[in-house]
């Protein structure tokens, strides 16, 4: 058995939360998951079994997890009770009181954020059965934390904007979009995003590539290059391997492609045996 289902913020929330999934299953046979860089920031809640991190052990119970620029794989038992807030790039700044790059590459527990707050919702979410109760205690918290955002968060959040919708940008023009110099702009960039601008802006575009291979398996690589903003084929594949640990053809061949970014659906990216 499985359950799959996404929920929408409240519309005050909605500049922040992308979405919440709540995923249930029962299955028997583990499950072998990727994970790849997104460009969003998950808080999740595990309630069932909590994933093994490939070579690295068990992930937290209840975790931030921060902008990645590895890939990775995850074991399922195939006892999955799990609900996941998925943040829109800066969605999380306001909620929790570290800095984005403290999060850079990492599966950070709740409990090491030593907030008290956080932690009870924690709590919560463990203890109640009802997915639609943990939402709406989870949107209580959410709005409790809700503050003033600030200039630089505006700033940023336009340069995101730009670097979503027009693959071809580059960065002195998001520069010039901050009205900052490059300097400061790096910094309050990697402030709040967790990365820096040109990291970043490859995860986009890897996550373009994705998202366009969702909606049409067949095109050429080629016309994708051009079309993600790509000098030529030779760094697609490059910025593919780096991002996903394989080469485009061998992603296709093995699972069907996915974009967090820009889909609005979720689903696990789970591997193909042959």
């Amino acid at each position: 058995m499985k359950e799959s289902k996404i929920l929408y913020p409240s519309p005050l929330l909605s500049r922040y939360v992308k979405y919440y999934w709540v995923l249930k299953t029962d299955g028997i046979e583990p499950v072998l998951i990727q994970t790849i860089p997104s460009g969003c920031v998950h808080l999740v809640f595990h309630r069932g079994d909590n994933l093994n991190i490939q070579s690295k052990g068990w992930q937290p119970k209840n975790f931030v997890r921060g902008q990645f620029s590895i890939s990775g794989d995850l074991i399922s038992k195939g006892n999955i009770d799990m609900i996941a807030i998925i943040f829109h790039p800066l969605g999380l700044n306001p909620f929790v009181r570290c800095p984005m790059s403290e999060l850079y590459n990492r599966y950070v527990d709740v409990e090491d954020l030593e907030d008290a707050e956080l932690n009870h919702l924690k709590r919560i979410v463990s203890s109640e059965r009802e997915a639609q109760v943990c939402i709406q205690q989870i949107e209580s918290f959410l709005m409790r934390r809700l503050v003033d955002i600030g200039h630089n968060y505006n700033r940023i959040e336009s340069v995101i904007r730009l670097i979503a919708n027009y693959p071809q940008t580059d960065v002195y023009t998001l520069v010039k979009d901050a009205c900052l110099g490059y300097r400061q702009f790096k910094r309050i960039f990697t402030e709040y995003v967790g990365m820096n601008p040109k990291e970043y802006y490859r995860v986009i575009r890897f996550q373009r590539i994705l998202y366009m291979l969702q909606d049409n398996p067949e095109m050429e690589f080629t016309d994708l290059s051009y079309l993600c903003g790509f000098y030529d084929l030779s760094h697609l594949v490059k910025d593919f391997r780096e991002f996903s640990g394989c080469s485009p053809t061998q992603y296709l061949s093995s699972r069907s492609p996915y974009s967090t970014f820009f889909s609005k659906d979720c689903r696990l990216n789970s591997i193909k045996c042959h």
